[in-house]
């Protein structure tokens, strides 16, 4: 009979298969990416594998749940050691541009714009796309609403509108980046001017 294995350990096995996926996913990409690359770069057998996950898709949905919560305990820490929420927005910020300016090697962006545009047609991936833009939308807008709350912002628009104004600059700056390159998108300056905008749209008192 095979020894049992604690909660901590099937949860430590489960993060090791997730972290092996996001460098093939960050190394390959999507498509080209096979769960055999994953099984290898565990270094676990695909026995191991199957009892958590039993597609590349299903890994790869599961690798963007981890990073969604990580991201929103990243959110809390700023609120929690900044006192005013423009600091927390531009913070974010700068840690979107380190991520951008860094090469394709290092993200997992790219992989996951790949996943969802040619996948778009496919009614669970559409759904889950659509999911996930609102809870980034709902998101950013709660972090909007704070600074409203605390006489921090006076929007000019409803701070709804403005979460999904800058969310399109971002994807736009994000995806012309992963295209052409930051140098050819003159990246940095966009997303200069992206802050700057956002700043005016808020219209700090």
């Amino acid at each position: 009979m095979s020894p049992k294995i604690s909660d901590d350990q099937k949860e430590q096995r489960r993060r090791k298969i997730l972290e092996a996926a996001k460098q093939v996913f960050i190394d390959k990409g999507y498509e080209p990416a096979t769960l055999k690359d994953i099984v290898e770069e565990a270094g676990m057998s695909r026995g191991w594998i199957y009892l958590y996950f039993q597609t590349k898709e299903e890994i790869f949905e599961a690798l963007l749940d981890l990073q969604d919560s990580e991201y929103e305990r990243y959110i809390e820490s700023l609120l929690a050691e900044k006192p005013l929420i423009w600091e927390v927005i531009q913070t974010t910020f700068t840690q979107q541009k380190k991520e951008l300016l860094l090469p394709e090697r290092g993200s997992l962006m790219p992989a996951f714009y790949e996943y969802f545009l040619t996948g778009w047609r496919k009614e669970q991936r559409r759904s889950l796309l659509l999911k996930r833009y609102e809870n980034g939308i709902t998101l950013f807008e709660k972090l909007l609403q704070l600074g409203v709350d605390q006489q921090e912002f006076a929007p000019i628009m409803p701070i709804g509108d403005i979460a999904r104004i800058i969310a399109s600059f971002q994807e736009g700056i994000m995806t012309h980046t992963f295209a052409v390159g930051s140098e050819q998108a003159h990246t940095e300056n966009q997303l200069a001017a992206m802050t700057n905008y956002l700043n005016q749209l808020l219209s700090p008192m």
